[in-house]
Protein backbone atom coordinates (compact mmCIF):
# COMPACT_ATOMS: atom_id res chain seq x y z
CA UNK A 1 0.00 0.00 0.00
CA UNK A 2 1.35 3.59 -0.85
CA UNK A 3 0.40 6.47 1.31
CA UNK A 4 -0.18 9.42 -0.86
CA UNK A 5 -0.82 13.09 0.01
CA UNK A 6 -2.64 15.32 -2.43
CA UNK A 7 -2.36 19.08 -1.71
CA UNK A 8 -3.99 21.72 -4.26
CA UNK A 9 -4.55 24.99 -4.15
CA UNK A 10 -8.47 25.77 -3.29
CA UNK A 11 -10.16 26.60 -6.37
CA UNK A 12 -12.76 24.79 -7.53
CA UNK A 13 -11.04 23.83 -11.24
CA UNK A 14 -7.83 22.67 -9.69
CA UNK A 15 -9.37 20.45 -7.12
CA UNK A 16 -12.01 18.81 -8.99
CA UNK A 17 -9.68 17.13 -12.21
CA UNK A 18 -8.14 15.53 -9.19
CA UNK A 19 -10.68 14.04 -7.81
CA UNK A 20 -10.70 10.99 -10.22
CA UNK A 21 -7.14 10.54 -9.91
CA UNK A 22 -7.46 9.69 -5.78
CA UNK A 23 -10.45 7.41 -6.62
CA UNK A 24 -8.50 5.23 -8.60
CA UNK A 25 -5.87 5.40 -5.82
CA UNK A 26 -8.47 4.67 -3.14
CA UNK A 27 -10.12 1.75 -5.08
CA UNK A 28 -7.02 0.62 -5.55
CA UNK A 29 -6.14 -0.49 -2.09
CA UNK A 30 -4.35 2.97 -1.42
CA UNK A 31 -3.75 5.10 1.60
CA UNK A 32 -5.17 9.07 -0.01
CA UNK A 33 -4.98 11.84 2.05
CA UNK A 34 -6.04 15.15 0.34
CA UNK A 35 -4.69 18.71 1.96
CA UNK A 36 -6.86 21.69 0.78
CA UNK A 37 -9.57 24.20 1.71
CA UNK A 38 -12.79 23.25 3.74
CA UNK A 39 -15.33 24.22 1.36
CA UNK A 40 -14.06 20.81 -0.48
CA UNK A 41 -14.15 18.12 2.28
CA UNK A 42 -17.52 16.94 0.62
CA UNK A 43 -15.96 16.42 -2.61
CA UNK A 44 -12.61 14.49 -1.33
CA UNK A 45 -14.60 12.92 1.33
CA UNK A 46 -16.95 11.29 -1.27
CA UNK A 47 -13.90 9.75 -3.28
CA UNK A 48 -13.21 7.58 -0.44
CA UNK A 49 -9.77 10.12 0.85
CA UNK A 50 -9.04 11.29 3.68
CA UNK A 51 -9.45 15.48 4.12
CA UNK A 52 -6.82 17.11 6.01
CA UNK A 53 -8.19 20.89 6.43
CA UNK A 54 -5.45 23.83 5.05
CA UNK A 55 -5.02 26.34 7.95
CA UNK A 56 -4.14 29.19 5.43
CA UNK A 57 -6.92 32.07 4.47
CA UNK A 58 -10.50 31.49 4.05
CA UNK A 59 -12.54 28.25 3.95
CA UNK A 60 -13.65 29.14 0.31
CA UNK A 61 -12.65 29.11 -3.18
CA UNK A 62 -9.87 31.70 -3.38
CA UNK A 63 -10.38 32.40 -7.08
CA UNK A 64 -14.48 33.37 -6.37
CA UNK A 65 -13.33 34.93 -3.29
CA UNK A 66 -11.06 37.32 -4.70
CA UNK A 67 -12.38 40.93 -5.65
CA UNK A 68 -10.78 43.42 -8.17
CA UNK A 69 -9.80 43.26 -11.42
CA UNK A 70 -8.67 39.89 -12.93
CA UNK A 71 -8.82 40.78 -16.56
CA UNK A 72 -5.86 40.90 -19.23
CA UNK A 73 -1.89 40.40 -18.19
CA UNK A 74 -2.30 42.85 -15.14
CA UNK A 75 -4.82 40.25 -13.25
CA UNK A 76 -3.26 37.10 -14.34
CA UNK A 77 -0.41 38.84 -13.17
CA UNK A 78 -2.38 39.49 -9.66
CA UNK A 79 -4.08 36.23 -9.55
CA UNK A 80 -0.44 34.46 -9.26
CA UNK A 81 1.32 36.95 -7.05
CA UNK A 82 -1.40 37.32 -4.13
CA UNK A 83 -3.30 33.25 -4.69
CA UNK A 84 -0.05 31.22 -5.96
CA UNK A 85 3.54 33.01 -4.25
CA UNK A 86 2.84 34.98 -1.50
CA UNK A 87 0.94 32.63 0.49
CA UNK A 88 3.68 29.99 -0.13
CA UNK A 89 5.69 29.84 3.20
CA UNK A 90 1.90 29.57 4.78
CA UNK A 91 1.38 26.68 3.20
CA UNK A 92 4.99 25.14 3.23
CA UNK A 93 4.56 25.65 7.24
CA UNK A 94 1.34 23.85 6.98
CA UNK A 95 2.01 20.78 4.79
CA UNK A 96 5.42 19.99 6.72
CA UNK A 97 2.58 19.64 9.79
CA UNK A 98 0.55 17.02 7.62
CA UNK A 99 3.75 15.43 6.30
CA UNK A 100 5.03 14.60 9.54
CA UNK A 101 1.62 13.19 10.46
CA UNK A 102 0.87 11.60 7.38
CA UNK A 103 4.26 10.30 6.01
CA UNK A 104 3.37 10.75 2.37
CA UNK A 105 5.28 8.45 -0.12
CA UNK A 106 4.43 10.40 -2.63
CA UNK A 107 3.06 14.36 -3.30
CA UNK A 108 0.86 15.44 -5.44
CA UNK A 109 0.00 18.76 -6.58
CA UNK A 110 -1.80 20.69 -8.71
CA UNK A 111 0.71 23.09 -11.06
CA UNK A 112 -0.19 26.21 -9.00
CA UNK A 113 0.48 24.97 -5.58
CA UNK A 114 3.85 25.82 -5.90
CA UNK A 115 4.51 24.79 -1.88
CA UNK A 116 3.71 20.96 -2.86
CA UNK A 117 6.69 20.33 -4.62
CA UNK A 118 8.89 22.66 -3.19
CA UNK A 119 8.38 20.72 0.46
CA UNK A 120 8.56 17.10 -1.11
CA UNK A 121 11.96 18.43 -2.71
CA UNK A 122 13.55 19.56 0.92
CA UNK A 123 11.81 15.97 2.76
CA UNK A 124 12.97 13.85 -0.07
CA UNK A 125 9.83 13.17 -1.23
CA UNK A 126 8.94 12.46 -4.84
CA UNK A 127 6.60 14.82 -6.30
CA UNK A 128 3.99 14.50 -9.30
CA UNK A 129 2.43 17.71 -10.66
CA UNK A 130 -1.09 18.10 -12.23
CA UNK A 131 -1.58 20.60 -14.47
CA UNK A 132 -5.35 21.77 -15.00
CA UNK A 133 -4.15 25.06 -17.56
CA UNK A 134 -2.91 26.19 -20.63
CA UNK A 135 0.71 24.84 -20.90
CA UNK A 136 2.94 27.52 -19.06
CA UNK A 137 6.23 25.99 -19.29
CA UNK A 138 8.75 28.47 -21.46
CA UNK A 139 9.98 27.59 -25.43
CA UNK A 140 11.32 29.10 -28.12
CA UNK A 141 8.72 28.07 -30.33
CA UNK A 142 6.17 29.97 -27.55
CA UNK A 143 5.33 33.96 -26.81
CA UNK A 144 5.00 33.75 -22.61
CA UNK A 145 1.90 32.72 -21.15
CA UNK A 146 -0.49 35.50 -20.21
CA UNK A 147 0.50 37.27 -23.30
CA UNK A 148 -2.45 35.34 -25.42
CA UNK A 149 -0.15 35.13 -28.54
CA UNK A 150 -0.24 32.64 -30.95
CA UNK A 151 3.16 30.15 -31.26
CA UNK A 152 5.53 31.05 -33.55
CA UNK A 153 8.75 28.74 -34.50
CA UNK A 154 10.18 30.82 -37.74
CA UNK A 155 13.04 32.83 -37.54
CA UNK A 156 11.43 36.34 -36.19
CA UNK A 157 8.50 34.03 -34.38
CA UNK A 158 11.35 32.85 -32.56
CA UNK A 159 12.89 36.48 -31.71
CA UNK A 160 9.44 37.78 -30.89
CA UNK A 161 9.33 35.06 -28.68
CA UNK A 162 12.79 35.42 -26.48
CA UNK A 163 12.17 39.76 -26.82
CA UNK A 164 8.76 39.12 -25.25
CA UNK A 165 10.50 36.15 -22.29
CA UNK A 166 12.38 38.79 -21.60
CA UNK A 167 10.55 41.57 -20.98
CA UNK A 168 8.08 39.55 -19.00
CA UNK A 169 10.03 38.27 -16.75
CA UNK A 170 12.00 40.87 -16.35
CA UNK A 171 10.09 44.05 -16.46
CA UNK A 172 6.37 42.85 -16.07
CA UNK A 173 6.59 40.15 -13.69
CA UNK A 174 10.10 41.21 -11.89
CA UNK A 175 8.14 42.16 -8.98
CA UNK A 176 6.15 38.66 -8.91
CA UNK A 177 9.74 36.92 -9.67
CA UNK A 178 10.95 38.54 -6.62
CA UNK A 179 7.81 37.52 -4.63
CA UNK A 180 8.97 34.42 -5.23
CA UNK A 181 12.39 34.14 -3.95
CA UNK A 182 11.69 35.85 -0.94
CA UNK A 183 8.85 32.73 -0.49
CA UNK A 184 11.69 30.21 -1.44
CA UNK A 185 14.16 32.00 0.49
CA UNK A 186 11.28 31.73 3.85
CA UNK A 187 11.19 27.88 3.38
CA UNK A 188 15.14 27.33 2.59
CA UNK A 189 14.44 26.38 -0.97
CA UNK A 190 16.76 27.31 -3.13
CA UNK A 191 15.93 29.91 -5.67
CA UNK A 192 16.25 29.34 -9.55
CA UNK A 193 17.08 31.35 -12.20
CA UNK A 194 13.74 30.34 -14.24
CA UNK A 195 10.54 32.09 -15.00
CA UNK A 196 8.09 31.50 -11.98
CA UNK A 197 6.07 29.21 -14.44
CA UNK A 198 8.67 26.76 -15.02
CA UNK A 199 9.56 26.62 -11.40
CA UNK A 200 7.44 23.27 -10.52
CA UNK A 201 8.62 21.41 -14.16
CA UNK A 202 12.08 22.39 -13.01
CA UNK A 203 11.05 20.58 -9.24
CA UNK A 204 8.49 18.00 -9.79
CA UNK A 205 9.52 14.37 -11.08
CA UNK A 206 6.55 14.89 -13.07
CA UNK A 207 4.56 16.49 -15.10
CA UNK A 208 1.33 15.68 -16.12
CA UNK A 209 -0.41 17.70 -18.68
CA UNK A 210 -4.00 17.04 -18.77
CA UNK A 211 -4.70 17.59 -21.99
CA UNK A 212 -3.29 16.08 -25.56
CA UNK A 213 -0.53 17.32 -27.97
CA UNK A 214 -3.13 18.15 -30.52
CA UNK A 215 -4.72 20.87 -28.49
CA UNK A 216 -1.21 22.52 -27.29
CA UNK A 217 0.91 24.60 -28.92
CA UNK A 218 4.00 22.62 -30.22
CA UNK A 219 7.60 23.24 -28.80
CA UNK A 220 10.70 21.53 -29.74
CA UNK A 221 12.13 21.93 -26.07
CA UNK A 222 9.70 20.63 -23.97
CA UNK A 223 10.86 19.52 -21.07
CA UNK A 224 11.63 15.28 -20.10
CA UNK A 225 9.28 15.39 -17.06
CA UNK A 226 6.02 16.66 -18.95
CA UNK A 227 3.73 14.34 -20.18
CA UNK A 228 0.39 14.40 -22.14
CA UNK A 229 -2.05 12.21 -20.19
CA UNK A 230 -5.71 13.30 -21.23
CA UNK A 231 -8.27 15.10 -19.59
CA UNK A 232 -9.29 13.56 -16.31
CA UNK A 233 -12.85 13.37 -16.86
CA UNK A 234 -14.78 13.57 -13.39
CA UNK A 235 -17.64 10.99 -14.21
CA UNK A 236 -19.73 9.70 -10.70
CA UNK A 237 -17.50 12.03 -8.49
CA UNK A 238 -20.70 14.22 -7.81
CA UNK A 239 -24.18 13.45 -5.96
CA UNK A 240 -26.26 14.30 -9.12
CA UNK A 241 -30.07 13.54 -10.22
CA UNK A 242 -31.05 14.62 -13.73
CA UNK A 243 -33.58 17.67 -13.41
CA UNK A 244 -37.37 16.94 -14.66
CA UNK A 245 -36.59 18.05 -17.99
CA UNK A 246 -33.46 15.87 -18.82
CA UNK A 247 -35.45 13.54 -21.62
CA UNK A 248 -35.93 16.74 -23.72
CA UNK A 249 -31.96 16.63 -24.22
CA UNK A 250 -32.91 13.69 -26.60
CA UNK A 251 -35.98 14.70 -28.04
CA UNK A 252 -34.21 17.44 -29.22
CA UNK A 253 -31.73 15.99 -30.84
CA UNK A 254 -33.81 13.16 -32.65
CA UNK A 255 -35.94 16.37 -34.10
CA UNK A 256 -32.76 18.17 -35.01
CA UNK A 257 -33.22 20.79 -32.78
CA UNK A 258 -29.66 22.29 -31.40
CA UNK A 259 -28.98 21.83 -27.87
CA UNK A 260 -26.92 24.82 -26.64
CA UNK A 261 -25.43 24.66 -22.93
CA UNK A 262 -23.90 28.01 -21.66
CA UNK A 263 -22.11 27.95 -18.59
CA UNK A 264 -19.94 31.04 -16.91
CA UNK A 265 -17.34 28.33 -15.32
CA UNK A 266 -16.03 28.39 -12.05
CA UNK A 267 -13.79 30.92 -11.71
CA UNK A 268 -15.44 34.52 -13.19
CA UNK A 269 -18.65 33.59 -12.00
CA UNK A 270 -20.89 36.83 -12.88
CA UNK A 271 -23.71 35.25 -15.11
CA UNK A 272 -24.34 39.01 -16.35
CA UNK A 273 -20.94 38.89 -18.34
CA UNK A 274 -21.98 35.21 -20.79
CA UNK A 275 -24.76 33.49 -20.19
CA UNK A 276 -27.38 36.30 -20.00
CA UNK A 277 -26.11 37.99 -23.08
CA UNK A 278 -26.18 34.22 -24.75
CA UNK A 279 -29.84 33.97 -23.49
CA UNK A 280 -31.11 37.11 -24.95
CA UNK A 281 -29.16 36.00 -28.28
CA UNK A 282 -30.88 32.66 -28.76
CA UNK A 283 -34.15 33.28 -27.06
CA UNK A 284 -36.25 33.35 -30.43
CA UNK A 285 -34.19 30.68 -32.02
CA UNK A 286 -35.26 26.96 -31.89
CA UNK A 287 -32.30 26.09 -29.87
CA UNK A 288 -32.79 24.19 -26.51
CA UNK A 289 -30.43 26.25 -24.30
CA UNK A 290 -29.04 25.21 -20.80
CA UNK A 291 -27.35 27.75 -18.94
CA UNK A 292 -25.56 26.27 -15.78
CA UNK A 293 -22.78 27.80 -13.52
CA UNK A 294 -25.32 30.54 -12.56
CA UNK A 295 -23.39 32.09 -9.67
CA UNK A 296 -25.97 34.30 -7.44
CA UNK A 297 -28.25 35.68 -9.92
CA UNK A 298 -31.69 37.09 -9.01
CA UNK A 299 -34.52 35.66 -10.54
CA UNK A 300 -35.47 39.47 -11.45
CA UNK A 301 -32.52 39.57 -14.33
CA UNK A 302 -33.44 37.03 -16.27
CA UNK A 303 -35.98 38.12 -19.29
CA UNK A 304 -39.72 38.15 -19.02
CA UNK A 305 -41.55 35.90 -20.54
CA UNK A 306 -38.69 33.63 -19.84
CA UNK A 307 -37.71 31.68 -23.53
CA UNK A 308 -39.49 28.87 -23.88
CA UNK A 309 -36.89 26.91 -25.28
CA UNK A 310 -34.77 27.90 -21.50
CA UNK A 311 -33.69 25.35 -19.13
CA UNK A 312 -31.62 26.49 -15.70
CA UNK A 313 -29.43 24.97 -13.57
CA UNK A 314 -26.96 25.68 -11.08
CA UNK A 315 -25.07 22.61 -11.22
CA UNK A 316 -25.02 19.86 -14.36
CA UNK A 317 -21.91 17.42 -14.56
CA UNK A 318 -20.58 17.90 -17.86
CA UNK A 319 -20.34 14.80 -18.12
CA UNK A 320 -23.89 13.98 -18.71
CA UNK A 321 -24.42 16.90 -20.86
CA UNK A 322 -21.91 17.23 -23.39
CA UNK A 323 -22.77 14.05 -25.17
CA UNK A 324 -25.91 15.75 -26.01
CA UNK A 325 -24.73 19.03 -27.06
CA UNK A 326 -23.91 20.61 -30.04
CA UNK A 327 -22.35 23.72 -29.23
CA UNK A 328 -20.40 25.30 -25.57
CA UNK A 329 -21.14 28.26 -25.11
CA UNK A 330 -18.04 28.89 -22.08
CA UNK A 331 -15.91 31.83 -21.30
CA UNK A 332 -12.94 29.48 -21.23
CA UNK A 333 -12.38 27.79 -18.21
CA UNK A 334 -9.93 25.03 -18.75
CA UNK A 335 -11.10 21.75 -17.52
CA UNK A 336 -14.95 22.56 -19.32
CA UNK A 337 -13.15 23.45 -22.73
CA UNK A 338 -10.86 20.20 -21.97
CA UNK A 339 -13.83 17.99 -21.58
CA UNK A 340 -16.00 19.86 -24.37
CA UNK A 341 -13.88 18.94 -26.88
CA UNK A 342 -13.17 15.12 -25.49
CA UNK A 343 -16.99 14.85 -26.21
CA UNK A 344 -16.02 16.33 -29.30
CA UNK A 345 -18.81 19.19 -29.02
CA UNK A 346 -17.22 22.24 -30.98
CA UNK A 347 -17.29 25.73 -28.65
CA UNK A 348 -18.10 29.54 -28.49
CA UNK A 349 -15.70 31.10 -26.21
CA UNK A 350 -15.80 34.70 -24.36
CA UNK A 351 -13.18 35.43 -21.99
CA UNK A 352 -10.22 37.20 -21.16
CA UNK A 353 -9.87 36.81 -17.03
CA UNK A 354 -7.42 34.19 -15.18
CA UNK A 355 -5.65 32.33 -18.47
CA UNK A 356 -9.04 32.54 -20.46
CA UNK A 357 -6.98 34.73 -22.63
CA UNK A 358 -4.80 31.67 -23.26
CA UNK A 359 -7.70 29.58 -23.42
CA UNK A 360 -9.58 30.65 -26.13
CA UNK A 361 -6.56 31.39 -28.25
CA UNK A 362 -5.74 27.87 -28.10
CA UNK A 363 -10.23 27.29 -29.23
CA UNK A 364 -9.27 29.25 -32.31
CA UNK A 365 -5.91 27.86 -32.94
CA UNK A 366 -7.34 24.09 -32.93
CA UNK A 367 -10.26 25.03 -35.13
CA UNK A 368 -12.98 23.33 -33.05
CA UNK A 369 -14.52 26.88 -31.84
CA UNK A 370 -14.83 31.16 -32.08
CA UNK A 371 -13.13 32.65 -29.64
CA UNK A 372 -14.56 36.08 -29.28
CA UNK A 373 -11.59 37.83 -28.05
CA UNK A 374 -13.73 39.47 -24.75
CA UNK A 375 -15.37 38.51 -21.59
CA UNK A 376 -18.50 40.75 -22.40
CA UNK A 377 -19.79 39.88 -25.84
CA UNK A 378 -22.87 41.30 -27.01
CA UNK A 379 -26.02 39.51 -28.19
CA UNK A 380 -25.80 39.79 -31.59
CA UNK A 381 -21.85 38.72 -31.29
CA UNK A 382 -22.82 35.76 -29.42
CA UNK A 383 -25.71 34.48 -32.59
CA UNK A 384 -23.81 35.22 -34.83
CA UNK A 385 -21.00 33.19 -33.27
CA UNK A 386 -23.38 30.35 -32.11
CA UNK A 387 -25.06 30.28 -35.95
CA UNK A 388 -21.99 30.09 -37.74
CA UNK A 389 -20.50 27.04 -35.05
CA UNK A 390 -23.71 25.19 -35.60
CA UNK A 391 -23.82 25.56 -39.58
CA UNK A 392 -20.25 25.62 -40.46
CA UNK A 393 -19.28 21.37 -40.65
CA UNK A 394 -15.89 22.08 -40.29
CA UNK A 395 -15.96 23.38 -36.71
CA UNK A 396 -17.54 20.38 -35.33
CA UNK A 397 -15.12 18.16 -37.91
CA UNK A 398 -12.64 19.63 -36.18
CA UNK A 399 -14.06 19.11 -32.63
CA UNK A 400 -14.88 15.31 -33.37
CA UNK A 401 -11.10 14.95 -34.78
CA UNK A 402 -9.94 16.15 -31.60
CA UNK A 403 -12.07 13.49 -29.80
CA UNK A 404 -10.38 10.63 -31.80
CA UNK A 405 -6.87 12.40 -30.48
CA UNK A 406 -8.62 12.48 -26.78
CA UNK A 407 -9.86 9.01 -26.71
CA UNK A 408 -6.30 7.74 -27.01
CA UNK A 409 -5.46 8.99 -23.91
CA UNK A 410 -6.15 7.48 -20.60
CA UNK A 411 -6.42 10.53 -18.22
CA UNK A 412 -7.22 9.73 -14.67
CA UNK A 413 -5.74 5.71 -14.69
CA UNK A 414 -2.60 7.18 -16.06
CA UNK A 415 -2.15 9.35 -13.35
CA UNK A 416 -2.48 7.17 -10.96
CA UNK A 417 -0.02 5.28 -12.48
CA UNK A 418 2.27 7.46 -12.71
CA UNK A 419 2.07 8.62 -9.02
CA UNK A 420 2.80 4.98 -8.37
CA UNK A 421 6.02 4.73 -10.29
CA UNK A 422 7.09 8.15 -8.92
CA UNK A 423 6.25 6.75 -5.11
CA UNK A 424 8.15 3.45 -5.80
CA UNK A 425 11.28 5.07 -7.32
CA UNK A 426 12.06 8.29 -5.56
CA UNK A 427 14.91 7.56 -3.11
CA UNK A 428 15.33 9.89 0.10
CA UNK A 429 17.83 12.60 -0.43
CA UNK A 430 20.66 12.44 1.82
CA UNK A 431 20.67 15.42 4.28
CA UNK A 432 23.84 17.46 2.34
CA UNK A 433 21.35 17.32 -0.68
CA UNK A 434 18.15 18.74 1.23
CA UNK A 435 16.70 21.45 -0.20
CA UNK A 436 18.01 21.17 -3.76
CA UNK A 437 15.58 20.38 -6.75
CA UNK A 438 15.21 17.46 -7.39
Amino acid sequence: MTRILFATIPITGHVRPGLPVARELVNAGHQVAWYTGRRFEPLVSRVGAKFVPSSVGADGDVLQDMTGDRNGIGGFKRIIRELFVEPVPEYARDLSDVIDEFRPDVIVADHCFLAGPMVASRRGIGSVVYVVGPLAVSSVDTAPSGTGLAPSSSPLGRLRNRTLSWLVANVVFRDVQQALRRAAAAIDFPALDDFLTDWTVRIADRYLVAAIPEFEYPRSDLPPAVEFIGPMLPAGVDDWSPPDWWPELRAARRAGRPVVLVTQGTAATDPRQLVLPTISALADTDALVVATALGDLPDDTLPRPRPAGLRLERFVPYTELLPLTDVMVTNGGYGGVQMSLAYGVPLVTAGRSEDKMEVNRRVAWSGAGISLNTSNPRPERLRSAVTSVLEDSRYRERAQRLKAAYARYPGAPRAAEAILETAAGAAPLSAGDEGRPR
